[in-house]
């Protein structure tokens, strides 16, 4: 068995996030992201802005951390998640046709090195515009509005989110011969993940607790309020690496 190679694995996802860049899909994944990211800050600061002159007239200040920074970075959430598809969904599917045809025949990848190589482009696209999404936080966090303890672990609870989801597309685009076909199911997928939380109240006990379990809105909402859970942490790590497995399992099929 071929020994696995850094050096192959680093020059693929370079090659991939600067591919990223420049195709239609990816062209389409920035302009969602940014615009859907800027309309929700946006309503975040409007909303803030208009509920707060009522406290005002009682005397009191509105919490910036609740209101701007803990419903808006969850709000992030959503939209990488509308997002992601878009990142991983022809990384399996079709990626000799991505540009990387004669680097794969000069060097030949394996299953692991692929699905890393891959994995590092798409956390890395998306780390990119989450961060160019916080940017607005920053910037009245400076004017002294809001926490930067919540805008940190928020920070940390998106780049895990990040990594959750670009594992689990990349696992399902290796099951998927159409690009357009990995793209819808790991966007079904990840929304059912989403929204498990919601119907948790309508279900049979042990049915609740294993929805409760697995839903991720709620654990983001975690660090969106300045708080970092251990169980949480390992929740993300454990579904990035076995969703990394499952996509390696699957291109050796």
């Amino acid at each position: 068995m071929p020994a696995f190679s850094l050096k192959k694995t680093r020059l693929l996802a370079s090659a991939e996030f600067k591919a990223f860049w420049t195709n239609p899909a990816g062209g389409l994944a920035i302009a969602v992201f940014l615009g859907l990211s800027g309309i929700l800050f946006y309503n975040a600061v409007a909303d803030y802005s208009a509920s707060n002159l009522g406290f005002l007239a009682r005397g009191q200040v509105l919490s910036a951390d609740l209101t701007i920074f803990s419903n808006g970075l969850t709000n992030l959430g959503l939209v990488i998640l509308l997002v992601s598809p878009l990142t991983t969904m022809r990384s399996m599917a079709d990626y000799a046709q991505g540009g990387h045809l004669d680097l794969l025949m000069a060097w030949p990848l394996t299953p692991l090195e692929l699905v890393a190589g891959q994995y590092l482009a798409s956390v890395l696209a998306l780390s990119a515009l989450a961060a160019l999404s916080l940017i607005p936080f920053f910037a009245i966090w400076l004017m002294g509005v809001g926490s930067l303890k919540v805008l940190l672990t928020s920070a940390l609870g998106l780049l895990l989110l990040i990594s959750a989801f670009s594992a689990l597309g990349l696992a399902l685009a290796s099951f998927n011969p159409s690009p357009l076909a990995a793209a819808l199911t790991s966007l079904g997928v990840l929304a059912l993940l989403w929204s498990l939380g919601w119907a948790a109240p309508y279900l049979p006990p042990w049915a609740a607790y294993l929805a409760q379990g697995l839903a991720i809105a709620p654990r983001l909402s975690h660090f969106a309020l300045g708080l970092i859970d251990f169980n949480d942490v390992i929740f993300f790590l454990a579904l990035t690496g076995l969703s990394l497995w499952i996509g390696r399992s699957g291109l050796k099929s």
